[in-house]
């Protein structure tokens, strides 16, 4: 008998026991990497939200980014604006 199962719509699917300490590992350096304190189930649960959001987060990023590049070009156009006019005005400037 799998020592996890995992039950959707009645159905039950497990996993066997080898897997667990492989599971354990990767919980154990997630917890680590983010000092968090997750248990394997925990853990399982929330990569399967994890899983569910991904296509919504990567068109989020996606998003994110287009916006941050609109963002530091429109930046950059301003700031060479104004270093084209300081320019322009230093001609006309009498030294």
């Amino acid at each position: 008998m799998a020592r996890i199962t995992i039950t959707v719509d009645g159905k039950a699917a497990g996993l066997p026991d080898g897997c667990v300490p492989g599971l354990q590992l990767a919980v154990d350096r997630t917890n680590a990497a983010d000092k968090t304190a997750l248990t394997l189930l925990d853990w399982l649960a929330l990569h399967l939200k994890e899983l569910a959001i991904q296509d919504g987060l990567v068109a989020a990023v996606t998003q994110l980014q287009q916006q941050q590049q609109a963002d530091a070009q429109a930046a950059l156009d301003t700031a060479v604006k104004a270093a084209r006019d300081q320019l322009l005005a230093a001609l006309d400037t009498p030294e």
